[in-house]
């Protein structure tokens, strides 16, 4: 069920990456300025990335990356002007894909602590191969914002409120070794394990050694 997890978390993102970098003539007036904003966005996403993965944690930070990027697309409905050429649209798509690219940026370093040693190829490339088939998607939303705006924002704020949702079921791995095993991340499963249990057994096992 992680493996489907997984895959679920990097296609959501990528479409959602993609689908905004190929968007953002659509949303603004000025294409030029549009892709600066959108520039500048995600330089300052990946940015802030380092501190909620290494305060918070891995699902926590996902988690809220997620559902912040959800609500932001939720509130792009509103249809108001803060400026001459700003809207609360614009504004809004942009801090959600500033918050869908740092989850984007991230993904593959929570997948590989996920996955067992012995499988980490195997699944690091089955999630990749995901989430390039929703990279290949998500340039196609361009489209859909022609079409229907109001459509297309509601169906990234779903498929990003739902691989926020999927993250609950998944373990933290903030301050836990990456496992070895297939078997030893059944035992986890089962047991469950947290960075405190980790501390214990290794000073058990420094004490042993002594």
């Amino acid at each position: 069920k992680q493996w489907y997890q997984r895959r679920v978390r990097g296609m959501v993102a990528a479409f959602i990456y993609y689908g905004f970098g190929f968007s953002w003539s659509a949303l603004g007036s000025d294409i030029y300025i549009s892709y600066l904003f959108a520039a500048v966005g995600e330089v300052i996403a990946y940015t802030l990335l380092v501190f909620p993965l290494e305060y918070w944690g891995r699902k926590p930070s996902h988690i809220m990356m997620y559902l912040v990027g959800s609500a932001s697309f939720l509130l792009a409905l509103i249809q108001y002007k803060l400026s001459g050429s700003f809207t609360v649209e614009q504004l809004s798509c942009l801090i959600g894909s500033m918050f869908v690219s740092a989850v984007f940026g991230s993904i593959y370093l929570y997948t590989s602590e996920l996955s067992p040693i012995s499988h980490r190829g195997r699944i690091t490339s089955y999630c990749s191969i995901a989430a390039r088939l929703g990279a290949f998607c998500g340039p196609y939303a361009s489209l859909m914002f022609g079409w229907n705006r109001t459509g297309t924002l509601i169906i990234f704020a779903l498929l990003s409120g739902s691989a926020g949702l999927v993250i609950f079921r998944l373990p933290d791995t903030k301050g836990i070794p990456t496992p070895t095993s297939a078997e030893e991340v059944q035992q986890r499963r089962e047991h469950g394990i947290t960075a405190k249990q980790v501390d214990t057994v290794e000073s058990n096992k420094a004490s042993c050694d002594v």
